[in-house]
């Protein structure tokens, strides 16, 4: 009898032992396996994130607990487009934001005090025009006198500028709509406007949904190549310079996973950026992806501030020194060799 309720109460430590281990861990199956980790200690990041492909490695990172692995409990909070992803964060309502090129370099324009930590995808054919060919639309000139839509404040803005500037099409004989890229398909196939110019995978859902033989498509790759970056605000990267490393170490760990196993990447791409895999892996076939800090950013920073000025977009007089606004040292500690701004 004795015995019996030594047992039992031996059983009933253990159970409690149990309770007490699972309230400090978690536990996640993931591609590479059933992982458990200490959340004990875990520090929440809101990240505002645009989870086009562009992002795929911060899905990678997400998907496989890298970030967790790190200590960080990372919460995306979806926007459609970097712009919007980067207004969260000048807001006060993000941590961390993902955003090309452009809305980086107004940002900048308008004194905002934000610091580029490092780029995760880089592409020179990334957007395309996209154009019905039952509006008469077979060359760039036939853009004249057609409604046109693209984002504004964002790499499709300065992409459609430069289109047009390259092809002697008067901006005043066209006429602009500002939509987000779903909006565009939806716009397009609705026969609401003629052709629309915007990044991935707007332009291949477009393909897919009107079908390649009545639509025009230029894909000129000479004129723009947008820039995929991690921003944080300077105050926030001054009180959490580890949070930041943590974050980009995870974002290193994805890339070698992703370099390793392309398949099992593709499907965590797709099933976070909505697409199916036919789709995401055309447009993760025209991206370089991978973490980094080089002068590509550097020089589509000035010539977009030179734009923006010159179009009045910007109050500013002059262009800044935007390597005020780009900070090496945490990607040096985690990757120092693709640091080379």
């Amino acid at each position: 009898m004795k015995n019996n309720h030594k047992r039992l109460v031996g059983i009933a430590l253990g159970i409690i032992i149990l309770i007490g281990i699972s309230i400090f861990f978690i536990t996640k199956d993931t591609p590479t396996g059933h992982v458990i980790y200490d959340t004990t200690n875990t520090k929440t990041v809101q990240l505002a994130i645009n989870t086009l492909p562009n992002s795929a490695l911060i899905h990678i990172a997400q998907e496989n607990g890298y970030f967790l692995e790190q200590g960080l409990d990372v919460q995306y909070k979806p926007f459609v487009t970097g712009k919007l992803a980067l207004d969260a964060l000048l807001g006060g309502g993000a941590d961390i934001a993902t955003s090309a090129d452009v809305p980086i370099t107004l940002a900048v324009l308008a004194n905002q005090e934000i610091s580029v930590v490092a780029t995760v995808e880089y592409s020179r054919d990334n957007i395309r025009v996209i154009a019905r060919k039952d509006s008469g639309i077979n060359k760039p000139l036939d853009l004249e006198g057609k409604k046109i839509s693209t984002t504004k404040g964002g790499g499709p803005m300065f992409y459609t500028d430069k289109f047009l500037e390259k092809y002697n099409i008067d901006k005043s004989k066209v006429s602009m709509v500002y939509l987000t890229p779903n909006e565009m398909v939806t716009a397009l196939i609705k026969k609401d406007i003629d052709a629309f110019i915007v990044f991935e995978p707007a332009p291949s859902i477009a393909i897919k949904e009107i079908g390649i033989d009545k639509l025009t498509i230029f894909e000129d790759s000479d004129i723009y190549g947008e820039t995929w970056n991690i921003v944080v605000m300077k105050d926030y990267a001054d009180k959490n310079s580890d949070t930041i490393k943590k974050f980009l170490k995870a974002l290193v760990i994805a890339e070698e996973f992703m370099e390793k196993n392309p398949k099992e990447s593709l499907a965590i791409v797709a099933k976070y950026s909505g697409n199916d895999e036919l789709t995401t892996n055309q447009v993760l076939s025209k991206q370089k992806i991978g973490v980094v800090l080089n002068d590509v950013l550097t020089t589509y920073l000035k010539e977009e501030a030179l734009w923006a000025i010159k179009n009045k977009l910007s109050t500013a007089q002059y262009i800044p020194d935007f390597n005020e606004h780009i900070n090496k040292e945490y990607l040096l500690e985690v990757k120092p060799k693709d640091v080379t701004i």
